[in-house]
């Protein structure tokens, strides 16, 4: 398979068709990251230079390109039997929003979808300082997500901040290009009528377990003040033997010198201490190994980002999202793996 390559403004400058290995690791919530080892022949060091963007020919349809890669380190190694090898390396092209921090406070009402666009917007696209500036980055057309948060930010990573919420809400998110744009989108993947089991041949192994060690259900969010004039809010649920108390401190969560109501200030705690008590989960897996060739196909019965079913003989089965499909390919062939989230227990 052929490795087209593009400057750092995505516009194409070459293309390699031979090499030792790849690894593309194409992620849902994360930022995605490769390996390319091939011959450090002058033209191939010449065009796998740090900073430039790596595609592959299936992700490649006219002038748009999925999947971008942006190489972040090169190597350059002698083997007696190879000769001199180069091997690159690097994350996904949206790993660029990880160049950028929320630079000044934001406190963002509404869905959760516009609460990312006004981020990138205001931080990447069109901030105030203009040396912040990406200059060739645009927001996709919304995905019309409803899921609502009240949320405040001041100093997040963007693309760390984004892999938290997009994990949070089931969110996918990426950035391709477009007639030498990068477009920045947000998506959700969906329930696709798919089943790994052993009835279909498709589920080689699997391991269950359930574990309620780091459990917690109910929390109360200490936030600005202290001592009886602390200000709290309460979030999740349970009674009696069920319930499992946590105490989370969401100090930093603040009113600005009571600029913001207390009632929009409870809210944002309650968005907090939601979003740290999805932490303290049961551990209930369910693990397997299963036939990504076999009577369902990827990229055709499930893509990635959708939620599957896998069961096994003893009953248990599960709907775990797809997160991640690493393909890769040596001397020994292909081989595309897709790796499923945290399964949840039906």
């Amino acid at each position: 398979m052929n490795i087209y390559v593009l400057n750092s403004s995505g516009s194409p400058i070459g293309m390699i068709e031979t090499y030792q290995s790849v690894i593309w690791n194409v992620q849902y919530f994360s930022r995605n990251d490769f390996q390319l080892v091939t011959n450090a022949s002058d033209d191939n060091l010449s065009l796998l230079q740090v900073g430039n963007l790596l595609v592959r020919e299936i992700d490649k349809t006219n002038n748009t390109y999925q999947n971008v890669m942006l190489i972040a380190k090169k190597e350059l190694s002698f083997d007696t039997e190879y000769g001199w090898i180069l091997k690159v390396t690097g994350k996904g092209l949206k790993n660029i929003l990880a160049r950028r921090i929320v630079w000044s406070q934001l406190n963002l009402s509404g869905t959760v979808e516009d609460s990312i666009r006004t981020v990138i917007t205001n931080n990447v696209i069109n901030p105030s300082n203009n040396d912040r500036k990406i200059p060739n980055l645009q927001l996709d057309d919304k995905a019309n997500l409803t899921d609502t948060a009240e949320i405040q930010l001041l100093g997040e990573n963007i693309a760390q901040w984004l892999e938290d919420v997009c994990t949070q809400y089931g969110y996918g998110w990426d950035i391709y290009i477009d007639s030498g744009s990068f477009i920045f989108k947000l998506y959700k993947g969906v329930t696709r009528p798919v089943i790994f089991s052993p009835y279909f041949d498709n589920l080689y192994s699997s391991t269950y377990s359930y574990n309620l060690d780091n459990y917690a259900n109910a929390a109360l969010v200490g936030g600005e003040g202290d001592g009886i004039n602390q200000k709290t809010a309460t979030v999740g649920s349970g009674s009696g033997l069920d319930r499992y108390e946590q105490f989370i401190d969401g100090n930093n969560v603040s009113s600005n010198g009571e600029i913001i109501t207390l009632e929009t200030y409870i809210q944002m705690l309650e968005s907090y201490g939601n979003e740290q008590l999805a932490s303290y989960q049961k551990t209930q897996t369910f693990e397997g190994e299963i036939e990504p060739n076999g009577v369902f196909k990827l990229n055709q019965d499930y893509f990635l980002g959708d939620v599957v079913t896998v069961e096994n003989e003893k009953g248990i089965s599960a709907n775990p999202r797809i997160i991640e499909i690493i393909y890769s390919e040596d001397a020994n062939g292909i081989n595309v793996v897709p790796t499923f989230s945290e399964w949840e227990v039906i």
